[in-house]
């Protein structure tokens, strides 16, 4: 006679753990090579049907689950195994500490070498950078990092876009998409509509200026940040954040000489930066 076999708690968790563990691999790599957030929710970006917020929020259950069936693991099921093999090695470590000395050897240099991105750590963090910044274009840009969380009023105040946000709201109206108030973000419209918000920013977008802005030939080191912006009709707050985006830290009331100086450029490199920039 067949007996009905018990349901078998250290199978379950050890194949929870194998399979939370291969989704945290498969998200790890996905968000490792995935664009900059302000790239990714400015387009909609995704692979395998999820968005960069959704392999997010994936790494993290999973990484929860995995933490917990970790526990389960070792304190309820392997708990009497465990203590035996510490008390069995605990001389042995002791009289040969080699093992344990290398192991938290090995583990401070990873968190010390990662900490102050040196090599070979560098490299790893330098050739994820590199994937990630390879998915912008510079089309594909929000106007101002973080666009899509601005409401319509927010991004009316924007240089160029005339301060009302009525008109901004009528504009997608006579597009076709459906608009239910001023004070909503264009991630908002654009999850309602089914698009992105870098096709709803295209239909309220100033049109654009044919030829590419330059900056003045001479004395340019001598200028502030703040005459730039002004001299270009845009916000100084808008260029600080586009810069602060490359690295680049820039106070409105600093020279560009100081700029370039700081962030170890020269003036013919932060001059085509800021051309680029002023030019959008």
């Amino acid at each position: 006679m067949n007996m009905k076999k018990s349901f078998n708690w250290r199978i379950f968790i050890s194949f929870g753990l194998v399979l939370s563990f291969v989704m945290l691999l498969v998200s790890g790599i996905v968000l490792y090579i995935a664009p900059p957030g302000r790239v990714a929710n400015w387009t909609d970006w995704r692979m395998l049907g999820l968005t960069k917020t959704g392999w997010e929020n994936q790494h993290a259950v999973f990484g929860f689950a995995f933490a917990v069936l970790s526990i389960f693991h070792l304190f309820f099921i392997n708990w009497k195994a465990f203590v035996s093999y510490l008390k069995a090695r605990a001389v042995r470590g002791l009289k040969s500490p080699k093992e344990l000395f290398s192991s938290l050897l090995l583990f401070l240099l990873f968190g010390v070498g990662t900490y102050f991105v040196i090599q070979p750590f560098s490299a790893i963090i330098d050739f994820g950078n590199n994937i990630s910044a390879s998915w912008e274009q510079r089309d594909k840009q929000p106007p101002v990092p973080h666009a899509e969380t601005m409401t319509l009023v927010e991004l009316a105040r924007q240089p160029g876009l005339g301060g009302d946000a009525e008109l901004l709201k009528t504009k997608l109206d006579e597009a076709g998409f459906s608009v239910t108030s001023v004070d909503e973000t264009l991630a908002d419209i654009a999850a309602r509509n089914s698009t992105t918000a870098q096709k709803l920013y295209q239909h309220i977008a100033p049109p654009a200026e044919s030829g590419k802005k330059t900056l003045p030939a001479e004395g340019l080191g001598r200028k502030t940040l703040q005459e730039i912006a002004d001299g270009a009709a845009i916000s100084v707050s808008s260029l600080q954040l586009a810069l602060g985006q490359k690295g680049i830290e820039a106070e409105q009331d600093m020279t560009l000489k100081t700029i370039a100086e700081q962030n170890s450029l020269t003036m013919s490199e932060l001059r085509g930066i800021l051309e680029n920039m002023i030019s959008r």
